[in-house]
């Protein structure tokens, strides 16, 4: 098995007997922050993220999801935004026939999923060698409504962590503290450059080398929701 030949795999996958198909009977979208099974695989730890319209539909998603055979226990709750309608669920869930139990068995170097309209939709990023084996093994559990692999760079999905100088860090850094980003602005670069100890044109030529790399990170993250948002076109 060579790592160096890595396919970037997506599918959409209908998995009956799975809470998951409550996305179907309630307007939310739900994604997985973590799922980690138990040392003795008797269950998953996961939380989820939920987005939905406004508390009331949260709350009656969360009466259904709490009442589903594959969930064994709520531990906690947590509103991110009320307003936007932002909530994490931390649960217990059934270990068996659920679909991270299946790629729990594969070694998958990078995964992110989207539960809405009553399906699972997951990209990920595999030894090429495994994708053929993978869609048998989902295929016993469920439905697939598609599922696509090609070959990829790793490094495209996992930027570098190192990419950022000192000197870029700071003044992001010094610069957000400060509230130069916000709206309006809370200080000016002149200012800021004073603060830092540097002179005004030094301090926008950091700033715009982070801000570059900043977006382009951002466009590999808006890149990956888009494969999962979007069904692809036949």
């Amino acid at each position: 098995m060579s790592l160096f030949n890595l396919s970037l795999v997506t599918f959409e996958i209908d998995h009956e007997d799975c809470w998951s198909k409550l996305t179907s009977s309630f307007p939310v979208q739900v994604k997985t922050i973590f799922a980690k099974p138990s040392k003795g695989k008797d269950y998953i730890l996961g939380m989820d993220e939920v987005k939905t319209y406004n508390r009331r539909v949260f709350k009656d998603f969360l009466k259904s999801f709490k009442k589903e055979k594959s969930i064994y226990e709520i531990i906690q709750i947590l509103e991110l935004d009320s307003r936007r309608g932002i909530y994490r669920i931390l649960f217990k869930e059934r270990y068996e026939n659920m679909i991270m139990s299946i790629i729990e068995n594969y070694m998958t170097l990078y995964i992110k999923d989207l539960i809405k309209e009553g399906n699972e939709r997951l990209l990920l990023i595999m030894p090429s060698s495994d994708v053929t084996m993978l869609k048998r093994d989902l295929e016993s559990i469920g439905k697939i409504h598609y599922f696509n692999a090609k070959l990829v760079n790793f490094n495209d999905f996992v930027p570098t962590f190192f990419d950022f100088s000192e000197q870029e860090r700071n003044a992001v850094l010094h610069a957000i503290r400060l509230g130069y980003y916000e709206y309006p602005r809370r200080i000016n670069l002149e200012e800021l450059g004073k603060i830092m100890g540097i002179s005004k044109p030094t301090l926008e030529e950091y700033l715009r080398k982070a801000e570059k790399k900043i977006m382009s990170k951002i466009f590999r993250e808006f890149y990956q929701q888009d494969l999962l948002f979007h069904s692809p076109d036949y």
